[in-house]
């Protein structure tokens, strides 16, 4: 461990970051999150190589950082939250460097989130924005990258297409950085309280409060929007996992990618020995900015060429509802330190 990790690691603990995720009343924190959110903004942003715009989906905003020199090429950016809290201007400002050194136009969603909402509100206008991408891009030409809850969402598009979707096509890539899949049965909840005690930012407790927050009341939400593991991913893109090592939602990753892979999609698993929550997209140290490098290298690498023929499911395995084998089963690239 270097010695700026160790002193980041250190800092994250003193100001006590991971406790404002603990409250398991879920209303009392939504209402002190609703007080930090009435006073987030969308910053103004300028680049002389950047057409900077904001449009409304469903009446939400979607900024656009749009290439002057024309790309071709696009990214859905879905910066999470823990489906509570919007894209804060810090982030917005590394959206608008992953545009610069990935070359992509990118699009970032303002998406409804869970302190009104029902997490399908979310889905439905994410969806709608993917649609308005079409319109400008080849489906093999958008890729999809998502970090925390956005990275949950990026998986989720697959599943919520094939919900009575499928005349829509599925986007070149996705890459989904500590995507936030709550555990599925105790032994992925076991899994997640030994990892609590390395985690410096996401409790484990906050991914059972949060299952009743993205209900927000209702009982007709899809197990999947609440449970990656349960989703349909046929037909779906090639897929990217990145997680800490020393983070709580590690837990899910040997489920979900099983069952990526029981779905025939292409996944590889990247995990940061002894990382945080998502680290590539805080790269205040050299093990962290490892994380970033490998973020754009796997975009670049994975949305470039002819599109390949979508990957199938098996007969025997569709719609891919078979339970796991192997659920401690990696898969290719499973870990490297990052």
């Amino acid at each position: 461990m270097s010695v700026k990790y160790a002193l980041f690691r250190g800092l994250v603990k003193a100001f006590g970051l991971k406790k404002q995720w603990e409250e398991k009343n879920a209303e009392k924190l939504l209402e002190r999150q609703r007080r930090k959110n009435a006073k987030n903004h969308i910053p103004r942003l300028s680049d002389p190589d950047f057409e900077i715009s904001l449009v409304r989906v469903m009446g939400f905003p979607v900024l656009r950082l749009i290439h002057k020199k024309a790309s071709g090429r696009a990214n859905l950016f879905l910066i999470g939250g823990g489906m509570i809290s919007p894209p804060r201007p810090g982030s917005i400002k590394k959206a608008l460097r992953f545009a610069k050194e990935s070359g992509l136009d990118v699009f970032v969603p303002y998406y409804p989130l869970c302190t009104e909402y029902p997490v399908t509100r979310a889905y439905q206008m994410i969806h709608e924005s993917y649609q308005m991408m079409l319109k400008s891009y080849a489906p093999s030409h958008i890729s999809v990258l998502g970090s925390s809850s956005g990275g949950a969402l990026a998986l989720g598009m697959v599943p919520y297409i094939n919900d009575g979707r499928r005349d829509v096509p599925m986007p070149g890539y996705i890459m989904a950085v500590s995507p936030g899949s709550c555990p599925d049965g105790e032994e992925e909840w076991k899994r997640m309280q030994e990892l609590d005690r390395r985690d410096i930012l996401i409790p484990a407790q906050y991914m059972r409060t949060v299952t009743e927050i993205m209900r927000c009341g209702r009982d007709d939400v899809p197990d999947y929007m609440i449970w990656l593991q349960r989703g349909d991913f046929t037909n779906g893109p090639k897929v990217s996992l990145l997680y800490g090592g020393d983070e709580t939602l590690s837990a899910c990753a040997p489920s979900l990618t099983e069952r990526l892979k029981r779905c025939g999609v292409k996944c590889d698993l990247h995990i940061g020995k002894g990382m945080f929550h998502c680290y590539p997209f805080f790269p205040v140290c050299r093990e962290a900015r490892a994380g970033w490098d490998l973020v754009l290298r796997l975009m670049k690498e994975n949305l470039s060429g002819s599109p390949s023929e979508p990957p199938r499911c098996a007969p025997s395995s569709s719609p891919c509802s078979s339970a796991p084998s192997d659920p401690s089963a990696g898969s290719k690239g499973e870990a490297p330190d990052h």
